[in-house]
């Protein structure tokens, strides 16, 4: 039997093709160069399904020096290409990973958010739940269940002006108030409005401030509505005087208390920036 016959396609193939795996090539020198290595293979492949022991069959020849020196070639060959593709990854791969400032992507990016920061203050709503909450809670865990339900409650990383990110913790970004802007507004009629910016310790201090006094007014809300009960059962009286205590000694400028507002925003805020995009972000 030829040694080709096992081939089952090879009858069917034009002579531009190859006998030991069929692929088919424009030219002939094409072909050529291609057998020379698939022929080797082929041999190898057949060896190792029959289970023979040496690598050649007792029918096969020898390669000559000059085969010998064509395989050589057209493995050279080969390993350049694959060389030339592996470096072409690589450079792929380096340009994905470069390092970009996370303030300028956020900056020149599409994240820009409806509103500004100065604004976020109208999307916080204390209700009466929250006080509920507070009466037999901490005042920081109260904070964080307000937030929860108004500002936390998105998928959407930009839908409000103000995020954190994985890689950098307990930093905060605000789309806030562009200082130049207003200042130069006449003449700099390139320059933004609202940009994105680092939350300041100070700036932090002030939003606290002011979302404190919102659950102070709906304190006095809940007390007015339940004043008679107040008045005539001592437990509600105590558990609203504790609360007015815990309230009142909320300091937002000791650094523990801020340092844990600042830790429990941040894990209900924060964002893995390389699921946004593929890149290693500097800060």
């Amino acid at each position: 039997m030829n040694k080709h016959s096992e081939i089952p396609n090879r009858i069917k193939q034009p002579a531009s093709c190859c006998v030991y795996c069929g692929k088919g090539y424009k030219t002939r020198t094409g072909l050529d160069k291609h057998i020379v290595l698939c022929e080797v293979i082929y041999k190898t492949n057949k060896n190792k399904n029959t289970c023979t022991t040496s690598i050649l069959d007792e029918e096969d020849e020898v390669p000559s020096q000059r085969r010998m020196y064509q395989i050589i070639l057209e493995l050279s060959q080969k390993c350049n290409k694959l060389e030339q593709q592996l470096e072409e990854v690589n450079k792929w791969v380096v340009k994905k990973k470069k390092k970009i400032n996370v303030l300028e992507w956020l900056i020149t990016g599409n994240s820009n958010p409806a509103i500004p920061f100065a604004k976020l203050l109208d999307q916080i709503i204390v209700i009466e739940e929250d006080i509920e909450y507070l009466l037999h809670n901490t005042f920081i865990d109260t904070l964080g269940e307000v937030f929860s339900r108004t500002i936390f409650q998105t998928n959407d990383t930009f839908k409000y002006p103000i995020c954190a990110f994985v890689q950098k913790p307990n930093v905060f970004y605000i789309y806030d108030t562009n200082r130049e802007y207003e200042i130069n507004q006449p003449e700099q009629i390139d320059k933004k409005e609202y940009i994105w910016k680092e939350l300041t310790r100070e700036n932090l201090i002030k939003f606290l401030n002011l979302i404190h006094r919102k659950i102070s007014r709906a304190l006095s809300e809940w007390k007015k509505n339940n004043n008679e009960r107040i008045k005539s059962c001592d437990s509600t009286s105590n558990l609203y005087d504790k609360t007015m205590i815990k309230l009142m000694g909320v300091e937002f400028k000791q650094d523990s208390t801020l340092s844990r507002i600042r830790t429990m925003m941040y894990n209900k805020m924060k964002t893995d920036m390389k699921s946004l995009i593929e890149y290693e972000f500097e800060f």
